[in-house]
């Protein structure tokens, strides 16, 4: 495990700097009603809801600014749009003042921010008149009669629309029944209102979920260690064959939650061959050798979390996650060679047999690598370091398969 520790610290080196990287790009301020054309750090949407950092130019000093300071600010290429709004107390939160993100503007404006627990909210305005925030209570009701627990959901921003939306007759009630409570969900019904009363100012655009897929290459030298009271914890095994395999990968990006943080589902063949030898001497002098051949192939499927720095010509990447490996195909064969003075005899036997060998094996994994884009294209090496719980089914003989991988692979 001192190799997976090592990773995950290398992981810790590339990523905190790269979270708290300011990312400057083409933007504007509302300073005392001027827009000011410039340079906005682009962050989290945590952030995003306190503070805007500005500067006029890339080489000028920057200047942070709170949403007492600005009326607003903005991103030209991503076509966000923030505006600083007043939001009023409710329970134990006090009323504050934050830049709210502006998913669509009109007759009926709909806005949002990310707490400090991140948690989305939203707040709707009709006319320019105050902010309702529209909110779902989620929570467990137990049945008396059964003891059973239901998990229950209070759609109360329903109520808010169907009142906003009341003088819309496309508003119907079976409409309503079909609203999601997610970014989604909610622009499309505040979009389709503001297109009814033909008032659409601002969209929002559209953030999809994205999927990629893209081949693998890889090398790997995984490692066989063995322990316990059974005869092949005496083993010495080391790996040989070339160690080269191959796939796909997939990526899975919602900007919605993250524009940094993807899934990545890989489905890959590696190839393990393992060699190992036992010796014994007993006290008459009879010399016997067990040579012992795993020749394994496994279906691996991993899935982890990637982290990518979001910009420059080369953009480093972290990941972790789980793996899963299924052997479809094994060739595992023990040689027993004895010797007594003059004598000797061979007898070839399949190694760990029956239910001893484990079919299929869980592991953890991560990886840092370089991502280099080419237009819509980008070429990503990485290192991986894995670690399973082996490859052996009875309590006797633990066993664990681990190692560093060197991994390609080009996205389309």
């Amino acid at each position: 495990m001192k190799q997976l520790y090592l990773i995950f610290l290398l992981i810790c080196l590339v990523v905190a700097p790269a979270i708290a990287q300011k990312d400057f790009r083409t933007g504007y301020i509302v300073l005392n009603s001027d827009t000011l054309q410039g340079y906005v750090d682009y962050r989290g949407a945590v952030r995003n809801s306190k503070t805007a950092t500005f500067k006029a130019s890339l080489g000028a000093s920057e200047q942070a600014y709170s949403p007492d300071q600005l009326a607003g600010y903005g991103f030209a290429k991503e076509d966000k749009v923030y505006e600083a709004y007043t939001i009023p107390a409710d329970g134990a939160q006090p009323v504050q003042r934050l830049f709210l993100q502006v998913l669509t503007k009109g007759s009926v404006s709909l806005h949002t921010y990310r707490d400090d627990l991140d948690l989305d909210h939203f707040y709707l305005s009709k006319d320019g008149d105050d902010l309702v925030e529209l909110k779902e209570n989620v929570y467990n009701k137990k049945d008396p009669r059964t003891g059973k627990t239901f998990r229950m959901v209070d759609k109360l921003y329903l109520g808010v629309l169907g009142s906003a939306f009341a003088d819309c007759p496309a508003m119907s009630e079976e409409r309503f029944r079909n609203v999601t409570f997610r970014h989604s969900g909610l622009t499309k019904i505040v979009n389709d209102y503001n297109e009814c009363m033909d008032s659409n100012q601002y969209v929002q655009p559209s953030r999809k979920t994205t999927v990629t897929l893209y081949p693998v290459l890889f090398y790997a030298k995984p490692a066989l260690q063995m322990a316990g009271e059974h005869p092949y914890s005496k083993a010495s095994f080391r790996t040989t064959g070339p160690g080269l395999g191959g796939g796909v990968g997939l990526e899975v990006a919602n900007p919605a939650i993250s524009e940094k943080l993807t899934l990545i589902l890989e489905l890959l063949y590696a190839p393990y061959h393992f060699e190992g030898v036992i010796k014994d001497v007993n006290n008459s002098g009879r010399t016997t050798q067990h040579d012992i051949l795993l020749d394994l192939h496994y279906l691996k499927v991993p899935a982890q979390l990637r982290y990518t720095f979001p910009k420059g010509k080369l953009r480093p990447f972290a990941n972790a996650g789980i793996s899963y490996s299924y052997a479809i195909s094994t060739d595992r064969v023990e040689t027993k060679n004895s010797t007594f003075h003059n004598t000797s005899y061979t007898e070839v036997s399949e190694a760990m047999p029956g239910s001893v060998f484990k079919q299929y094996m869980f592991g953890a994994q991560a990886g840092i690598g370089i991502l280099y884009p080419m237009q819509n294209r980008a070429l990503l090496i990485e290192t991986r370091y894995e670690t399973t719980e082996g490859i052996s089914n009875i309590r006797i003989l633990s066993s664990n398969v681990k190692g560093f991988s060197i991994m390609a692979g080009y996205r389309f």
